[in-house]
């Protein structure tokens, strides 16, 4: 098994139905559960998502550019760079593209009893949209305490969507992600337009642009270096595979 898998951004290339929407799979082979889509839909036009009941899959939408809005029922959002979470299959959803193309990742992961079982317990309030300055920051010892001037967010806060969490890193080079490793989880790295970083996993240095994508498997030391002109920025999607040990109140947590 390969400990990391990397997608070229500039290998996807869009492929418009007769509805002005592009929906390609990226890095597909990675994982079973997580089912990630590079997406643009056309200025101009309107797209309403397949909708997943609960307990069947989750489902998020990171958008890239802001251009457009998103509906339900009962709450509408003017879209910029952030993710949007449905309520399940409660209240329809359309998305509309502006005047310009509204890209996206379109993110869908599998349901199972543990994540049933935790997010009875607690879990995020659905529908929402977040963008950056809405969303919790937090620092880490090899990163933010070891002197770099990322800053990072929490977009869908872990422990509280069952298997399934989201963040956010931005921060202009010179800088840097601290070498860390993820006993639980399995991580994705989407670089945002503005980014560019060299990705450092397993070993190995990999130059990572606007559009591409990383998958790395657990117990795999990584890390991210950014050069001056250059910036890191990009959304990381989690999933704790066998769910996250069990802490001494009965409720997940290390």
């Amino acid at each position: 098994m390969n400990n990391i898998l990397i997608l070229d951004g500039k290998d996807v290339k869009p492929d418009f139905d007769e509805n002005g929407l592009s929906h390609q799979p990226i890095l597909p082979k990675a994982n079973e559960e997580a089912k990630l889509y590079e997406c643009v839909l056309k200025a101009g036009h309107t797209w309403q998502p397949p909708l997943y009941a609960y307990g069947d899959h989750v489902q998020m939408f990171f958008f890239t550019n802001k251009t457009g809005f998103i509906t339900t029922e009962t709450k509408s959002w003017n879209i910029e760079q952030g993710v949007f979470v449905p309520d399940y299959d409660k209240e329809k959803v359309t998305i509309y593209a502006g005047e310009q193309d509204l890209h996206f990742v379109h993110i869908t992961g599998k349901m199972n009893d543990y994540d049933c079982q935790t997010m009875e317990h607690f879990s995020i309030k659905l529908p929402r949209f977040r963008g950056f300055e809405d969303c919790i920051q937090y620092t880490e010892g090899f990163t933010g305490d070891a002197g770099s001037n990322v800053t990072s967010r929490l977009l869908i806060e872990g422990r509280m969507y069952g298997r399934w969490s989201m963040g956010w890193n931005n921060g202009e080079g010179p800088t840097f992600i601290g070498e860390h490793v993820h006993k639980h989880l399995l991580q994705w790295y989407y670089v945002l337009p503005d980014g560019f970083f060299t990705y450092l996993a397993d070993g190995k240095e990999i130059d990572m642009g606007p559009g591409s994508l990383s998958f790395t498997e657990r117990n795999t030391p990584h890390g991210s270096k950014s050069p001056a002109g250059k910036k890191i920025n990009y959304f990381w999607l989690e999933l704790a595979p066998d769910g996250y040990p069990w802490g001494p109140d009965g409720y997940p947590g290390l």
